[in-house]
C-alpha cells in the first residue's frame, strides 16, 4: 500500500510544476485575469480543490487527478471543468449568468413578460451586449423555452442558447 502511495505521488507531484510555452500549464497564466481552474488542470481536482492558487492545494487538486485519472475523461466529455480553450469565454459567461440568474430570477422572468427592466439591463451588461431593447424583444419571444424547466442551470443554458443562436445578437454582444 505504502509503495502505492509513493508511486502516486511521485507521478503526480511534477504535473503540479508541468510548464507549457506560456507557463505553468492551466486555462489562464496571466493573474490578472480570472481562471476556471488552477496550474494542476482540470478534473477531479479542480472540483474539489477550486480555485487555489497556493502550491498546496494545486499539489492536491494534481494529486488527485493522477490517483483517479480521470483528466481524460473529462477532457473527452467536456465534464470536471475541462473546457475548451475556445470556450473558456463561454464558460465564464454562463458561470456569471447562471449566479446572476440564481440571485434575480423571479425579477428577470417579470422584465422577460415586459420586455424591459433593471434585470435585462444588467443581464445585457453580463453577456456584453449593448442592445438591451432588442434582447428583451428576444428574450420575451422565447419566454416558454427558456422557463420550460425553472431548475437555474436549465434557464441560464436555454437564454444563452437564445441569445447565440441569433445572428444579431452574436454580432452586437460579446459571446
Amino acid at each position: 500500500m505504502k509503495r502505492l502511495i509513493y508511486l502516486a505521488v511521485l507521478t503526480t507531484v511534477p504535473l503540479a510544476f508541468a510548464q507549457n510555452q506560456k507557463g505553468l500549464i492551466g486555462k489562464y497564466v496571466d493573474k490578472s485575469e480570472k481562471s476556471y481552474y488552477g496550474m494542476s488542470g482540470c478534473g477531479l481536482g479542480s472540483v474539489l480543490f477550486g480555485e487555489t492558487e497556493n502550491r498546496g492545494g494545486q499539489l492536491l487538486s494534481s494529486t488527485t487527478n493522477g490517483v483517479y485519472s480521470n483528466n481524460t475523461f473529462g477532457m473527452s466529455s467536456g465534464t470536471s471543468n475541462c473546457v475548451p480553450e475556445k470556450s473558456a469565454k463561454t464558460a465564464e459567461v454562463k458561470k456569471n449568468m447562471n449566479m446572476f440568474i440564481s440571485a434575480n430570477k423571479e425579477a428577470l422572468a417579470n422584465d422577460i413578460v415586459k420586455q424591459d427592466g433593471e434585470t435585462i439591463t444588467a443581464l445585457g451588461e453580463i453577456v456584453g451586449c449593448k442592445d438591451t431593447k432588442y434582447l428583451g424583444t428576444k428574450l420575451q419571444s422565447r419566454y416558454n423555452v427558456i422557463y420550460s424547466k425553472n431548475e437555474t442551470t436549465a434557464v441560464t443554458d436555454n437564454m444563452y442558447d437564445v441569445i447565440a443562436n441569433d445572428g444579431y445578437l452574436v454580432e452586437n454582444c460579446k459571446l
